[in-house]
C-alpha cells in the first residue's frame, strides 16, 4: 500500500522541521537543540553555512504510543521505526550502504529524498538528500538532518523552497510510504494476526509482514488491509474519529519503508488543507488517510516507487458512475433544499468519477476573454487564471499560447493581473474549482442533462494533430504550476475584494471549505480525459502525412509518406 503523510511544521511539541544557519537559528537554540540526540547535536555543530546548501533538521517521525497517530490517521509503532541492522553504527558514511537493502525501519529514511511535487520516480531529480537518520530513544521519535541543494532547486523546480527555507519558514513535512499492509485499530483480528506474524520463516521472508500476507492469502484475517479498496467502513469513512466508547479510529503500520521526504509550506500553500473533509451537517473534521491522500494527489506504483501523473490514462465516468454521483448528491430526495446539500462535501470514493461527468458541462472560457489572455504575456493569463481556481482547457490552452517546448512555465502571485481577473470573476462560477464554487456547480450539474449535440460539440476536438504534438509538453507544464498557484487564491482574492462582501467572505473562509475533495480531484483529474482523447488522436495520424494525389493516381487512393 502507497501512503502520503503530513506532517505539521509546528505542533505542540515543537516544530517539527526548522531550518538551519539563517533566521530560525534563535528558535533551534531555544526549542530543538536541547531535545536532540547527543549525536545530532554533534553532526549538526559539524556542518557549515553554505550558499549553495540548506540543512534542514526534521522530527516528524514519532512513535505512535507516545504521539498518538499522524493527521492522517496513521500510527507508526515504535517496533515498526526501531528496526536496524545489528551492526547499524550510527555513522551515515558507513550506515547508508546497509539502508539500501534494509526492509523497514528509520533505517529507510537514507533512501528518502525531497522532490518537488513529489515527483520521486527519478532519483537523479531529488534536490537534496538525508544526511543523517536516528532513533531517539529518550523523545521516541526519528531525528532527520536533510539537505537541500540550490543548483537542483532550481533546476528541477524547488526554487520556492530553497527560498522559504532561506527565509527560515518552518516548512510542513510530507512523508512517501510503501508498507504491505495497515491493520485498523478497532476491528483487528489480533489473535489470528499474532498467528500468522509467528508462521515467520528467516531466511525465506523479509519480515513477518511477508508471513501475515501469505496467510491472509489463503485465510483473511478481519482487519488487514493490502490495499484501500479492502478497507473497513472504520479506516474508509471514519479515520481519526473518537468512538462513543473511547477507542480511536487509526490504522498501523507495521512495516513501514520511506522513500520520500518533501516540504510543503501549509501557511503558503493552503492546498495541503485539502486533506481534511467535512462529515454531513456534523461538521466533526476527520481527516484524509494518507492512501487516500496517495490516490488524491494521482500516485501510482512502479519499482516501489510513487509518481504523480496529470495526463495519463483517460478517465471516463459511465452511466452507472453518474447515477452513483447524482445519488451522493440528491439521495435525500430531488426536493431537497439546495443550502442543506451544500453542507455535505462529495464522498472521496465518488470525487475522481465526478470530475469528467462536471467537465463535459462545462462552458468554454467566452472568445472575448480567450483573445485578451491571447494578447498579455502567457505567464501573466495562466497565473491569473490559476490564481481563481480557473483551469483551462487543452483547446483554450492553445488558444492563448504559442508555446511549443517543455520548457518551464513559471506562475507565480507577482504575475497576477488584476484587470484580466475582473474579466474573469463572473466565470467563476461556471468554471472554478475553488469549493464554494465547485460544489454548486456539481449540484447543478447532475440535475440537468445537456443535449446530445451539445455533447458532441464539447468531445471534438479543434486541434489540428501537429499542434497537438507540439502542445502537450507545454500544456503539462502548466498544468503542474496550477497546484501552486491555487494555493495563493484566497491571499489574491483578498487583493481584489475591495468593498465586495462575497470576494472577502472567499478570502477569509476556513481552507477546508475552499479547498474540498472535490477542488482536489478537479485540480488533478480536469479535462484529463480530453487531452488523452486529443493525444490518441494525434498519436494517431503522427506515423502518416497525406500528399496530393499524383497524376497516375486515382483521388480515392491518395499517396502517403511515412515519417522517419
Amino acid at each position: 500500500m502507497l501512503k502520503v503523510s503530513l506532517f505539521q511544521g509546528e505542533t505542540e511539541y515543537g516544530p517539527s522541521a526548522v531550518p538551519l544557519f539563517g533566521p530560525a537559528d534563535s528558535t533551534f537554540e531555544k526549542v530543538a537543540s536541547a531535545k536532540l540526540l547527543p549525536d545530532v547535536n554533534k553532526y549538526i555543530a559539524s556542518l557549515r553555512p553554505r550558499k549553495d546548501a540548506q540543512y534542514v533538521l526534521v522530527n516528524a517521525m514519532g512513535a505512535s504510543e507516545y504521539y498518538g497517530s499522524n493527521i492522517n490517521g496513521d500510527a507508526f509503532p515504535e517496533a515498526s521505526l526501531i528496526h536496524a541492522p545489528d551492526d547499524w553504527t550510527g555513522n551515515p558514511l558507513l550506515d547508508i550502504p546497509k539502508a539500501e537493502a534494509w526492509p523497514y525501519g528509520y533505517p529507510t529514511f537514507y533512501l528518502a529524498h525531497p522532490y518537488a511535487h513529489h515527483r520521486n520516480k527519478d532519483k537523479t531529480r531529488a534536490f537534496g538528500e538525508v544526511e543523517l537518520a536516528v532513533w531517539h530513544p529518550n523523545m521516541k521519535r526519528v531525528e532527520l538532518v536533510c539537505r537541500v541543494d540550490k543548483d537542483k532547486c532550481e533546476k528541477f523546480g524547488g526554487i520556492q523552497v530553497w527560498d522559504k527555507l532561506q527565509n527560515g519558514q518552518f516548512p510542513d513535512v510530507s512523508m512517501g510510504t510503501k508498507v504491505p499492509y495497515d491493520t485498523c485499530s478497532i476491528c483487528l483480528d489480533w489473535k489470528t494476526y499474532r498467528q500468522a506474524q509467528a508462521t515467520f520463516i528467516k531466511g525465506k521472508d523479509k519480515h513477518p509482514g511477508d508471513s501475515v500476507l501469505r496467510w491472509h492469502k489463503h485465510q483473511k484475517i478481519r482487519g488487514v488491509s493490502i490495499t484501500r479498496k479492502d478497507y473497513c467502513e472504520h479506516a474508509l469513512k471514519q479515520m481519526n474519529k473518537i468512538l462513543p466508547d473511547g477507542r480511536k479510529v487509526f490504522v498501523y503500520n507495521d512495516y513501514p519503508k520511506f522513500f520520500d521526504i518533501s516540504f510543503v509550506f501549509i501557511g503558503a500553500d493552503r492546498t495541503a488543507k485539502t486533506m481534511l473533509k467535512i462529515a454531513g451537517d456534523s461538521r466533526i473534521i476527520y481527516s484524509f488517510g494518507s492512501a487516500e491522500q496517495a490516490e488524491k494527489l494521482g500516485y501510482a506504483e512502479g519499482n516501489e516507487i510513487l509518481y504523480p501523473a496529470f495526463l495519463g490514462e483517460e478517465k471516463v465516468a459511465s452511466a452507472q458512475d453518474e447515477d452513483l454521483i447524482k445519488l451522493a448528491f440528491i439521495g435525500k430526495g430531488a426536493k431537497a433544499k439546495e443550502s442543506e446539500m451544500t453542507k455535505d462535501v462529495m464522498p472521496s470514493q465518488f470525487a475522481g468519477k465526478a470530475i469528467p461527468v462536471l467537465t463535459k458541462h462545462e462552458e468554454d472560457l467566452p472568445e472575448d476573454v480567450l483573445s485578451v489572455m491571447n494578447h498579455l504575456p502567457l505567464e501573466e493569463s495562466l497565473s491569473t487564471a490559476s490564481g481563481l481556481g480557473v483551469i483551462l482547457r487543452p483547446r483554450e490552452f492553445d488558444r492563448i499560447s504559442d508555446r511549443k517546448d517543455d520548457a518551464e512555465i513559471k506562475q507565480s502571485p507577482d504575475k497576477f493581473n488584476h484587470v484580466l481577473a475582473q474579466l474573469l470573476l463572473p466565470l467563476l462560477a461556471g468554471r472554478s474549482m475553488l469549493g464554494p464554487f465547485i460544489e454548486r456547480r456539481t449540484i447543478v450539474v447532475v440535475g440537468s442533462p445537456r443535449s446530445a449535440s451539445e455533447e458532441n460539440k464539447k468531445s471534438t476536438s479543434s486541434h489540428s494533430s501537429s499542434s497537438l504534438r507540439k502542445m502537450s509538453s507545454a500544456y503539462d507544464s502548466y498544468r503542474h504550476g496550477v497546484t501552486e498557484m491555487v494555493a495563493h487564491s484566497q491571499d489574491l482574492l483578498g487583493e481584489l475584494a475591495g468593498g465586495d462582501t462575497h470576494l472577502s467572505k472567499l478570502s477569509s473562509a476556513p481552507a477546508d471549505q475552499i479547498f474540498t475533495p472535490l477542488s482536489v480531484a478537479y485540480i488533478q483529474d480536469a479535462f484529463r480525459d480530453e487531452a488523452s482523447v486529443e493525444n490518441k488522436i494525434a498519436q494517431a495520424s503522427a506515423t502518416v502525412e497525406r500528399d496530393l494525389p499524383s497524376a497516375n493516381t486515382s483521388s480515392m487512393f491518395p499517396r502517403t509518406r511515412r515519417i522517419q
